[in-house]
């Protein structure tokens, strides 16, 4: 299989940049990842990295197995938290291509998009008190970006000891373009704008570009931490 792959990631206007990114290679396919940190100055951002290097650390092994990275980062993001004196999490969303199948994976808000000729197929469900009002009815999946407790977690790394992670396998002749991102990215890009940047962009970095722009012409003056990595493979 064959990967083109972007990415990137802007402080926007807070003081230190929290979310952190990572993408694999090797043989044991492509993993990539979004972690968007929580916990004030300095915490957050060492939760999200304590992530991404977990991944980065279990990749090349050949047991490698997406959901215990999550495991195994929470345990890290624990034990500093004892050593640091710092309540730090994270939300982690990510992806692991292998030959026939796709392993996506999340905890928290940071989303994962799964794409089959420029239309969403998969949709990661966010871990927050505006998704259970959408899973009680009282509101709609849109609405979640304006809703006042969007931004109140149900689930994290660095929680809970047992924490729960989501995980969906996919068959790979079922998606053909991933986007992965914190809340800070798709809170400004709506689904229809991530579509359309895809249909009329012939590489990743256009269609990476083309969201970036969607999104600071919709963001305000709260400019938040914003991430994403996207991804299109195709068979050799």
């Amino acid at each position: 299989m064959k990967y083109n792959y972007d990415a990137y990631s802007r402080i926007g206007t807070r003081r230190n940049n929290q979310d952190s990114f990572v993408v694999c290679e090797g043989r044991n396919g492509l993993a990539a990842a979004v972690a968007d940190g929580l916990g004030g100055y300095k915490g957050g951002e060492l939760a999200s990295k304590l992530f991404v290097e977990e991944l980065e650390k279990g990749f090349e092994s050949e047991s490698f197995d997406l959901r215990q990275t999550f495991i195994s980062a929470n345990k890290n993001i624990l034990r500093a938290q004892e050593d640091l004196d710092n309540k730090m999490k994270t939300t982690a969303a990510a992806v692991w291509l292998s030959e026939d199948k796709a392993v996506f994976a999340n905890v928290g808000d940071s989303r994962l998009y799964g794409f089959k000729d420029g239309e969403i197929v998969f949709q990661s469900t966010d871990h927050s008190v505006a998704q259970m009002c959408v899973d009680y009815g009282e509101i709609t999946a849109d609405q979640i970006r304006d809703h006042e407790d969007r931004c109140i977690l149900t689930r994290s790394l660095g929680g809970r000891e047992d924490v729960e992670v989501d995980v969906s396998i996919i068959d790979i002749s079922e998606i053909n373009s991933i986007l992965i991102c914190s809340d800070g990215f798709w809170e400004h890009v709506v689904e229809q704008e991530m579509c359309d940047a895809l249909k009329s962009s012939e590489t990743v970095r256009k269609w990476l570009e083309k969201m970036c722009a969607c999104r600071e012409e919709n963001v305000g003056q709260d400019n938040d931490n914003n991430t994403a990595v996207v991804i299109k493979f195709w068979e050799e």
